[in-house]
């Protein structure tokens, strides 16, 4: 268990270094890397039990427990900086954080307040069931804090969705598919520990089972963090804000406003919109939201969304991509023995090639392949 944990916290802090130290470094690269070096703190502190050096060490362990806290609303944090918010250290899931980092003060008091002869007990039972009272508290809010922080990140990517698919037209460049599976990943973690704490010994968790899985988790998450280009520099991140400020814009409102015009004056805006898109090819702009629409149609955006919601019954990003796959469809019939597959989804609008034959399989049943061989 010693060589586990030395073993998987350096790998950890050699991570933290290089997402943290990054040059020209971004705000989520450096919550990414606060994450790894939270859980790096907490298998340094299982060495210190496991390899017997507590004794030298005994306020780095305790310091280890403590930090653990802020594991859930680092998380936390991450997801909201890719919706578009800003960090907020007086959310109740970190000030529900700070004080469990408090009480987790009591610890080192405890231990500092037994005579000396009774300290190897104390450090004895460490490394069995049950651990001290306070280690237990901690280990009960803390698991209840990272619930409540997976959870609240899982409602924030729900709402995020909803505002993307109703004022972007393209999803690439909001990472909604890389922070799904991020949220998704910590939530397995989560429900995966809480199994492994109520079915086998608090202290095989702490100090083997848990590094173990986390190790695993972590694997998959960085994997995807690459994958999906979610390591930016201070422009990219920058430029990601720019091109999602729509769906993170308070102004635009998902809800449908049933008072925000009459019912023939949705179907009629329905219509201009319908027109519109069909005389300019508007959708073929790939980087078009719902406020390019309200501003060439001089229509505030909540009529838009309105008239496309329930007048069309469709979301903004079914709207268009429903064009751009029309318009693909005429390209395909017209200029396949001119043009890549990859060049008609451009032309379509389509910000890349996996995104075409994704929204082409979704609308006509059929790969743009398929489609092919059907025409006469």
């Amino acid at each position: 268990m010693l060589a586990l944990n030395i073993c998987l916290a350096l790998n950890l802090i050699i991570l933290f270094i290089a997402f943290f130290f990054r040059k020209n470094n971004s705000l989520p690269n450096k919550i990414l890397a606060l994450i790894l070096l939270d859980t790096a703190i907490s298998f340094l502190g299982n060495a210190s039990i496991t390899g017997g050096f507590f004794e030298h060490f005994p306020y780095f362990f305790f310091l280890s427990w403590c930090t653990s806290s802020f594991f859930g609303p680092l998380v936390f944090t991450y997801t909201c900086l890719f919706t578009g918010a800003a960090l907020n250290l007086k959310h109740p899931v970190w000030l529900a954080a700070f004080l469990l980092f408090i009480f987790g003060g009591s610890l080192p008091l405890t231990y500092l307040m037994l005579p000396v002869q009774e300290r190897p007990g104390f450090t004895l039972s460490l490394l069995r069931d049950p651990l001290p009272w306070q280690m237990t508290i901690i280990n009960i809010a803390g698991m209840l804090l990272i619930w409540i922080s997976v959870a609240a990140s899982a409602f924030k990517i729900i709402r995020y969705k909803k505002r993307v698919v109703a004022t972007i037209s393209n999803l690439e460049k909001t990472r909604l598919v890389f922070i799904s599976l991020f949220v998704a990943l910590v939530g397995f973690l989560t429900v995966a520990s809480t199994a492994l704490y109520l079915i086998l010994p608090q202290h095989l968790v702490e100090y083997l089972y848990l590094p173990c899985l986390i190790t695993f988790i972590y694997f998959f998450i960085l994997f995807y963090t690459f994958r999906h280009h979610a390591v930016f520099t201070t422009e990219s991140y920058g430029q990601f804000l720019q091109d999602t400020l729509p769906a993170n814009n308070e102004m635009v409102h998902l809800r449908e406003n049933k008072d925000a015009a009459p019912k023939s004056e949705l179907q009629e805006l329905a219509k201009r919109i319908e027109e519109y898109l069909v005389q300019t090819a508007a959708y073929t702009n790939p980087d078009i939201t719902i406020s390019t629409l309200s501003d060439n149609l001089s229509v505030p955006p909540e009529k838009i969304s309105a008239a496309i919601n329930r007048e069309l019954h469709k979301t903004f990003f079914d709207l268009i991509n429903e064009k751009r796959v029309e318009k693909a469809k005429v390209v395909l019939s017209d200029k396949i023995n001119r043009m890549t597959i990859e060049g008609i989804a451009y032309e379509a609008g389509f910000n890349s090639r996996a995104s075409f034959y994704r929204a082409f399989k979704k609308y006509t049943s059929l790969t743009p392949s398929e489609y092919l061989s059907q025409l006469p």
